[in-house]
């Protein structure tokens, strides 16, 4: 009931707003941006970032800008393609002058440059982390991946594109990368590209669960029935990204102008994410031919761009091209990586109205090739196609009550593959039943030496539409941007799906075919208000972003209320504090996961010859179409505070996000009892099989289901700092240091199914929780900038110390939360209950229980970074990743394990021809 009512009483904040507006109380900020020739620079970005107002200039450089009057003072970050941001206050004094704002071009000769990610309070979030285009391109990135790598938290590593799967990104947490907090986590984050989300969701490219295993025969207990038992087996493709995030791999970023990570509170504008968001503007302006060509180690890449002005009625074009080739290890030629992608964007504006159309093209080839030496000759590629085209559009409505409309539509469709093959030789004949309904069936024999294939093609296809309108207003003491807007996403599969050769299965139980263009689409609604208030309270200024967001996921309605608060302190400090929940859609394949088929040999009888041999088969077949699963929630908490000096700035936030009902794999038990067979041999004929006349063999199996329940807390702290340069030393400094602790429950269970179970006992099957876990990581990042404008060079050092890293698997593990009787009855067991003798033999072992650290000591690593300008048309950099080859080691059961990588080296060289 409490819920209801905040949740009420902020729509009717938001919507009082919207109907005592006080709209006569406006103003119009005018100005040109010009760069230091005084050419203007068409396309420019202007952002008054208190609220979320924002124009561009056109093909004279000019723009006009309406906000609300009640501002004492307006702060507008001005930024083009190419070109430095410029932050730049006006005062009332001067709201009715033109402005004359100079953009200086981004390069080694400015008195200071960005080289690292900084914090700062956007109209999305009060913790937002930012990439300017010079911190990319100090990182000398490969792709997006590379550049978070950058985030507090995070591994610095060498640009590698290579390593066979995809690079995901997980934000605040410290469960380990590989395991299902982690891919729910991934899956959560938000990739936004020019306003359109990079989803996932039709991504198809795994096989479904499903169970096999070896049955065999105990002693009848009683009533002359046979007991008969199996185990699950749940096969992931390790080159699929499914039910996981986006693959940074697949970003380039030659033409990315600037990235905003969200890891707290987004506005409410933003929806389907649940850990965060990583949104990303492209440059649309004119820029001159720019040739990047890369080199580390086994590592080549050549990027182009270039931004063309068309004509002042035509506006201007930018495209680029990239091509990428790799390999994880250039003494093993075997395994590469390979990307080409390109992209064009038309951005043009007229008076009121301003339209971007952007077509971005990608394809890429993760591929092993057939060892030469390898006997099996097992071998595995994945290959992803995709071409999408995106369209913004605003309307500046010049009335009272109406600021503008944006409008946007994107679609995107693609092609995947992936392939694997093997040869089997695990019999003289292999059975083999290939029925899609349940009954009783005879099945056939295949050869059991063959070349095994897999192959699943997916076309997943994403479709995208937004509406929003804003109004900029004075209330009574401040004033406001309000935003209403609405979006629909459409996901769906046409791909042929899994085809496999009946008769050479991987697995007897993977022996059927799937066509994922038979699956339903999935499509979500969601509408939202919000409202950027500006005001004083006690003479210090106070801003708001307080939202409401409501969405229907998988035929499921959610609310989610945020709020981000920032107030003034005094003039160097700032307090701020955020809320919000978040909701995450179950993706295509997470809805629709295959129907599973379990596969039970009645009568086996192979003689060697196939015509004078018979296999009989039971087959179970269990739909499995998830309409039940639901949305999965995040609520995030967060407070800090930001000291802004003249020469340092220092940021700290504390975090709280829990995660309910995420997804997880459970396990599901499935019994039956069937007559027994007898055969008999007929030479010359098939054989003849006959029930056996009361006796009965009872099939125990169990198969994964998809499912709500994952639970997971994580707290963390950031610390963030960074200096101006120290004219006497040409360095600035920054840094950050992070702290991570992560509770994760897998609360989806497992069902154990013994090897000999005790009949004699009321519990036979224990039922698991998958796991209870903590772990927590402690890690800082140090950064040197010596920056020499004179001779256009900059040197940056970066070093790394990793304090902690700890797992800890709780007690818990070992004990079972219930158990099946020997007729199939379930019991819940408390706590208390299961650690009673009675329920002993139940009991789990596991090797990992309690804490591991990894390692058990502190370390450190160190990087090197150095460019050099020469004139306006080169620029040479030289990366050292772990150039004092710092790699300590430890001893573990499995062998040696070093920490850090070998020293590796790469190199830059950008060529601008203007």
């Amino acid at each position: 009931m409490l819920k209801k009512i905040s949740i009420l009483s902020l729509l009717t904040v938001l919507f009082y707003c919207a109907y005592t507006q006080n709209t006569g109380n406006t103003i119009t900020i005018k100005g040109f941006v010009i760069d230091e020739k005084e050419q203007p620079i068409e396309l420019a970005t202007v952002r008054l970032e208190e609220i979320e107002l924002g124009t561009s200039t056109d093909d004279k450089g000019f723009f006009s800008l309406k906000v609300p009057a009640t501002f004492s003072k307006i702060q507008l970050i001005i930024s083009g393609a190419g070109k430095k941001s410029a932050t730049v206050e006006i005062t009332k004094a001067d709201y009715n002058k033109t402005q004359k704002i100079v953009l200086s071009v981004l390069n080694l000769s400015l008195p200071e440059i960005e080289v690292s990610a900084v914090r700062k309070k956007t109209t999305t979030s009060n913790s937002s982390i930012i990439f300017d285009r010079e911190a990319i391109e100090q990182s000398q990135s490969l792709s997006l991946a590379n550049v978070l790598n950058y985030l507090p938290g995070k591994t610095i590593l060498k640009p590698n594109v290579s390593i066979q799967g995809p690079q995901m990104l997980t934000l605040r947490n410290a469960a380990p990368l590989y395991g299902t907090e982690a891919m729910n986590n991934s899956f959560g984050i938000a990739v936004v590209m020019d306003g359109a989300v990079l989803s996932n969701d039709a991504n198809m490219q795994s096989m479904s669960l499903n169970t096999r295993g070896s049955a065999y025969q105990i002693n009848p207990p009683e009533n002359s029935k046979a007991y008969r038992n199996g185990t699950n087996y749940e096969y992931y493709d390790h080159s699929n990204r499914a039910d996981n995030g986006i693959d940074l791999r697949e970003i380039p970023v030659e033409n990315i102008e600037r990235i905003e990570v969200v890891s707290g509170v987004a506005s409410a504008r933003y929806g389907d994410y649940s850990t965060g968001m990583v949104i990303i503007d492209r440059q649309a302006g004119v820029t001159p031919w720019k040739l990047n060509l890369r080199n580390n180690e086994g590592t080549q890449n050549v990027a182009l761009t270039k931004g063309l002005r068309l004509s002042p009625r035509l506006g201007a074009i930018n495209f680029s091209l990239n091509y990428l080739n790799s390999n994880d290890d250039p003494r093993n030629r075997l395994k590469s990586y390979n990307r080409v992608s390109g992209n064009a964007m038309w951005s043009y504006q007229q008076s009121r109205f301003k339209n971007t159309v952007s077509i971005d093209y990608s394809s890429t080839l993760d591929n092993f090739k057939i060892d030469p030496d390898a006997k099996d000759e097992r071998a595995a590629n994945f290959t992803n196609r995709s071409i999408g085209i995106n369209n913004r559009s605003t309307v500046t409505i010049k009335k009272p009550w109406l600021n503008n409309i944006s409008l946007q539509a994107n679609y995107r469709w693609g092609f995947q593959e992936s392939y694997d093959q093997y040869y089997l030789n695990s019999a003289i004949a292999k059975p083999i039943v290939d029925v899609t309904e349940t009954g009783i069936h005879e099945g056939y024999y295949v050869a059991g030496y063959y070349l095994a294939v897999r192959q699943i093609i997916g076309k997943p296809v994403n479709a995208a539409a937004r509406i929003e309108t804003n109004t900029s207003v004075k209330l009574k003491g401040g004033g406001y941007n309000l935003s209403i807007g609405a979006n629909y996403n459409y996901n769906a599969n046409k791909g042929a799906g899994i085809v496999i050769d009946p008769d050479r299965p991987r697995f007897a139980d993977q022996s059927r075919n799937r066509p994922y263009y038979r699956t339903p689409d999935i499509q979500n609604i969601g509408l939202y208000i919000q409202n950027n208030l500006t005001t004083s309270i006690f003479g210090k200024s106070f801003s708001a972003n307080a939202g409401l967001r409501g969405d229907i996921q998988n035929h499921f309605f959610t609310l989610s209320p945020r709020i981000n608060i920032n107030y003034k302190l005094s003039k160097q400090l700032s307090w701020n504090a955020a809320y919000g929940i978040a909701t995450k859609a179950p993706s295509l394949s997470q809805i629709s996961p295959g129907d599973v088929y379990i596969d039970l040999p009645l009568a086996d009888a192979y003689n060697g010859s196939v015509n004078e041999s018979v296999y009989l088969a039971y087959t179970q077949v269990i739909p499995m179409q998830n309409e039940a699963l639901k949305p999965y929630k995040s609520y995030t908490y967060e407070t800090g505070l930001n000291y802004d000096h003249k020469k340092f700035r220092l940021s700290t936030i504390l975090s709280r996000s829990v995660s309910s009902n995420s997804f997880a794999p459970a396990s599901q038990l499935f019994h039956i009892t069937l007559p027994a067979y007898t055969v008999t041999s007929i030479p010359g004929s098939r054989p003849v099989y006959t029930a056996i006349p009361d006796s009965f063999v009872t099939y125990v199996r169990t198969y994964s289901k998809i499912q709500n329940g994952n639970y997971a807390r994580s707290n963390g702290i950031e610390l963030m700092f960074n200096t101006d340069k120290i004219k006497a030393l040409q360095t600035s400094f920054n840094g950050n240091v992070a702290f991570y602790s992560t509770y994760y429950k897998q609360t989806g269970t497992v069902i154990k199914i013994p090897d000999k179970p005790r009949f004699d006992l009321d519990a036979i099957y224990g039922v698991f929780d998958r796991n209870e876990n903590k772990g927590t990581t402690i890690k800082s990042t140090f950064i040197s900038n010596t920056h020499i404008p004179k001779i256009r060079m900059a040197i940056i050092l970066t070093g790394e110390i990793f304090w902690i890293s700890k797992q800890e698997l709780l007690k818990s593990a070992i004990y079972p939360v219930g158990y099946y009787t020997k007729d199939f009855r379930y019991f819940p067991l408390a706590s208390e209950q299961a650690a009673l003798p009675q329920y002993a033999h139940l009991l789990q072992s596991n090797p990992r229980l309690g804490t591991t650290y990894r390692p058990k000591f502190v370390y450190g690593n160190l990087h090197a970074r150095l460019s050099k300008e020469i004139g306006n048309y080169l620029r040479f950099s030289f990366n050292a990743y772990n150039f004092l080859n710092i790699r300590p080691k430890e001893n573990i059961e499995t062998g040696i394990t070093y920490y850090n990588g070998q020293p590796s080296y790469g190199a830059e060289l950008t060529i601008t021809i203007k």
